[in-house]
């Protein structure tokens, strides 16, 4: 035989593929089909489980916010229109709040901070007449669900039977999903022609995004740390205590905002935790990323 021929065959013999591992082949793809059903089953099960489970928690949370809740919209009507100050609370505070050792990317976890949000959830010593707490809208997707199953418990004995709670995900994307541009006019809204005092982690992440602070009068910054800022909060507060109480102070600085804004509020200022709200419309309405998914510090 020669060379050639003898080439072609080993040749041949390479490409043409091998019953045996062909059968495999087959064998492990119908195998991962049945894993993959199986798996499909078995959310469909534990879906319904967590339905279930969380039904009666699900009754007893709607009827706070019937009774206690302003929507979206008459939660931005009461912060423009009143100016009162707006101190928010995300899964982050409340899980700060009650889970010792819970650490944010940008906040570890202390108990002065965790008695600190208490105190502004509960409204022990703070003026509803000033002061507006923004209660988290009531998600029912696996995370949130997660969420209330864990910490529902413990949150329900701290709400104030005699105050009425904002929505905190006024500055969340589902905000601007819902209300489209009509929900970034009354952002606008607040800070119409206002001289306004921005306070958030020094190289954060922050910006200010043209669609919806282009009609303030005057924009100054006051920096923070951009991680622990709980831990800058004296140094921070004395500074803001020296700043001119007629400016309306808006706060991006995660749950320390929170905390600024109820101490603001105490003093007569006006002051409104927006959180990422430029990073939010950018979400909704730029194709940006969840603000979650972005680094806690500009590179």
């Amino acid at each position: 035989m020669s060379v050639w021929r003898r080439t072609k065959k080993v040749i041949k013999s390479r490409l043409e593929p091998d019953p045996r591992l062909l059968k495999a082949a087959e064998q492990t793809n119908s195998l991962l089909y049945d894993i993959r059903w199986e798996l499909k089953e078995q959310r469909k099960y534990l879906e319904a489980f967590r339905a279930f489970a969380s039904t009666a928690m699900f009754a007893e949370i709607r009827e706070f916010t019937e009774a206690q809740q302003l929507g979206f919209e008459d939660t931005m009507r009461r912060v423009a229109h009143d100016r009162v100050s707006l101190a928010r609370f995300g899964d982050g505070e409340l899980k700060i709040m009650l889970r010792p050792q819970y650490n944010l990317r940008f906040q570890p976890w202390s108990a002065g901070l965790a008695g600190d949000l208490r105190a502004v959830l509960e409204m022990d010593g703070y003026d509803p007449e000033r002061l507006l707490v923004g209660f988290p809208y009531t998600f029912r997707d696996a995370h949130w669900t997660s969420v209330w199953l864990d910490i529902w418990p413990e949150v329900k004995p701290l709400l104030n039977p005699h105050v009425q709670y904002g929505t905190a995900h006024v500055s969340r994307p589902i905000y601007f999903s819902h209300l489209g541009h009509r929900g970034a006019q009354l952002w606008r809204d607040v800070w119409d022609g206002q001289q306004v005092v921005i306070v958030t982690g020094e190289g954060s992440r922050f910006h200010l995004e043209p669609a919806l602070f282009g009609n303030t009068k005057s924009i100054d910054f006051v920096y923070s740390a951009a991680k622990d800022a709980y831990s800058d909060l004296p140094r921070l507060l004395d500074k803001l205590g020296d700043h001119d109480p007629d400016r309306l102070y808006l706060l991006a600085l995660g749950p320390c905002g929170t905390l600024v804004a109820a101490w603001l509020a105490q003093r007569g200022r006006w002051a409104v935790d927006m959180g990422h709200i430029s990073e939010s419309w950018a979400n909704v309405f730029a194709g940006g990323a969840w603000p979650e998914a972005l680094e806690v510090v500009r590179k």
